[in-house]
């Protein structure tokens, strides 16, 4: 999460951003998580926020751990999720985790909050830390009514789902879903849901944007 302005409202307002999540309940990614999911397999949390999602991974026979750019978000995780495991990293780099580490990579929320310029390279790091065969879900909104800059000074980039699917693809994925869904609480806001398998094909480990 490199957009200065969101961090700073996240890290203002942790404590209201993570009961807000917790209140929350993403049946849709539950789902896709049971379907899609290797079971047992290493799992991470890409952008885990309140620890929520961690938290019910470990508790479903995903052992999973967390990553998170924000230290408050940090802390409000720990305090109400003692027992899951939450490290300081972010996209688009990932630069603590190892290559192919992982079975199963989930990143919910998080994309959208990356400058445009950001998303290719943090595409590239999601392939890198995936083993072959594992698998990739992600989650992210469209902007709120009033544009790419909410109210509160979070960015949300709006992603194509066309493009976003050929950058998975120019990276080593092969797809598997897609859907778009409405946001129950919010009926402007729309999210899109995408899982995708890294195949044997590697990603280029190179982030410069491509003219």
């Amino acid at each position: 999460m490199a957009d200065l302005e969101t961090i700073r409202c996240y890290n203002q307002l942790a404590r209201q951003h993570a009961a807000f999540q917790r209140s929350q309940q993403p049946t849709a990614i539950y789902r896709l998580i049971e379907t899609f999911f290797h079971p047992g397999a290493p799992t991470i949390d890409v952008g885990s926020g309140s620890g929520r999602d961690v938290a019910w991974l470990n508790q479903h026979g995903y052992p999973a751990i967390g990553l998170e750019p924000l230290p408050m978000m940090i802390a409000e995780a720990r305090k109400a999720y003692p027992d899951i495991e939450v490290r300081l990293d972010s996209l688009p780099e990932l630069s603590s985790i190892e290559d192919a580490s992982f079975d199963n990579v989930l990143c919910v929320a998080v994309l959208m909050h990356l400058p445009p310029s950001d998303l290719r390279c943090a595409v590239v790091h999601l392939a890198r830390i995936l083993r072959p065969g594992g698998r990739l879900i992600v989650s992210y909104r469209t902007p709120p009514p009033e544009g790419e800059r909410a109210i509160d000074g979070r960015l949300f980039t709006a992603i194509s789902p066309a493009a976003f699917t050929s950058l998975l693809a120019a990276n080593g994925f092969q797809l598997l879903f897609l859907e778009e869904i409405p946001d129950h609480s919010r009926p402007l806001i729309r999210w899109w849901n995408v899982v995708a398998e890294k195949i044997l094909l590697s990603g280029s480990a190179d982030c410069r944007p491509v003219y």
